[in-house]
């Protein structure tokens, strides 16, 4: 899932944006409320006003996962963990954060405010429909909070359970990373978890697919798949971040990048240097010397052969303000959150004012094929 969505407020600071995803998912609502509760608890009701009930109804539940997931973003933020937004999908909400966890207490703690939220709201909703009945309210508003109420406390019962990626199983990891004072080993058991109860949830769901609701147990086949995936992820990152961990930029880096003319053709750049190099990203320089983009393959190859001679370099190059920029002793893993596909995954280091390398998406890899600087040669890809 990417950072993007579509921009829907800002609170305390933290952009919340949603994913075209959820309007599947505030209409899927919207029907259960309209189709089902509305008919079963107040047969009559046109289908009009049924289908404005489920609407709010839904437009509520969906606040209600957004407090969740601030819960979680403010938290962090105090802890001081960087949080980016966020972002509503199919799944619900998830709070992105670009900071690492400090310690496993502080996972425990945000991962423990949501469910918190979930709980106070889901008490708020329940004695809203006890009072709303003592007082003879309206039917159409009891039955709004009464199933707000019952969601909340499934979503509550569903995010407890100890099983990554939910906030029963980040609770789990952050109680065993303080146990173990191992990190890793901590996700492995808590990815385990959730690939187990990811299993749980797809049998369940080809029971009720075959035998009771075929619309229910494809919903239930999604989510198992949904965790197996995070779980698989989440393990498959925190092994990779294990094998990082000391690394610094110069440790990665292809060093001497050969900086080429931006005002060239790309005809002179192919014939010239890229024939010439084992190096298949080039900075560019303008008149002044300043570095001004970073020309790469892919945007080679995106040009015809017949039009190469009339493109200059600069035409095709990654603008230099699109390029993360990094220091030789700055670790890889901080440097890896900020690289992203503006620049084909690329990164340039410089000492002082000067370039001395590039990071691209080969260099990194190659630390998992035999460790940085093995090999005859060192490609900037």
């Amino acid at each position: 899932m990417n950072r993007g969505g579509v921009p829907i407020a800002r609170i305390a600071g933290i952009r919340i944006s949603a994913d075209w995803s959820v309007l599947l998912i505030g209409a899927l609502l919207a029907w259960g409320v309209a189709g089902g509760a509305v008919p079963g608890q107040v047969p009559g009701t046109p289908i009009w006003l049924a289908w404005i009930v489920g609407i709010i109804a839904a437009l509520l539940l969906i606040a209600s996962l957004i407090a969740h997931e601030l819960g979680h973003a403010l938290l962090a933020r105090r802890q001081g963990i960087a949080v980016d937004g966020i972002r509503l999908w199919l799944f619900g909400g998830i709070a992105q954060m670009s900071g690492d966890w400090v310690s496993g207490k502080t996972e425990m703690l945000v991962a423990a405010i949501g469910p918190a939220i979930t709980l106070v709201l889901s008490g708020a909703f329940v004695a809203s429909s006890w009072l709303l009945v003592q007082i003879s309210a309206p039917p159409l508003v009891i039955v709004v909070t009464e199933w707000l109420a019952a969601v909340n406390l499934a979503l509550l019962v569903f995010n407890l359970i100890p099983a990554f990626p939910l906030d029963g199983g980040r609770m789990l990891r952050g109680f065993l990373w303080t146990r173990t004072k191992n990190r890793m080993t901590a996700t492995i058991a808590a990815s385990r978890a959730g690939r187990f109860f990811a299993v749980v949830v797809v049998g369940l769901g080809v029971l009720d697919l075959f035998f009771l609701d075929p619309i229910g147990g494809l919903w239930l086949i999604l989510i198992g798949w949904f965790l197996d995936s995070a779980a698989r992820g989440e393990a498959t990152g925190e092994q990779a971040r294990h094998a990082l961990e000391g690394v610094v930029v110069g440790d990665v880096m292809s060093k001497n990048p050969v900086i080429v003319p931006s005002w060239i053709t790309v005809e002179l750049l192919v014939e010239q240097y890229v024939m010439g190099h084992q190096f298949t990203s080039f900075p560019t320089h303008s008149i002044d010397g300043r570095i001004d983009g970073l020309v790469t393959m892919r945007g080679i190859k995106q040009v015809p052969p017949q039009q190469r001679g009339n493109r200059r370099a600069i035409d095709i190059a990654i603008p230099a303000d699109r390029v993360p920029v990094a220091r030789q002793d700055e670790p890889i893993t901080e440097l890896l959150k900020r690289i992203g596909t503006a620049s084909d995954g690329r990164a340039m280091v410089y000492d002082g004012g000067t370039l001395v390398g590039i990071i691209s998406p080969s260099d990194v890899a190659r630390l998992f094929q035999g460790g940085p600087g093995k090999g005859a040669a060192r490609v900037a890809a």
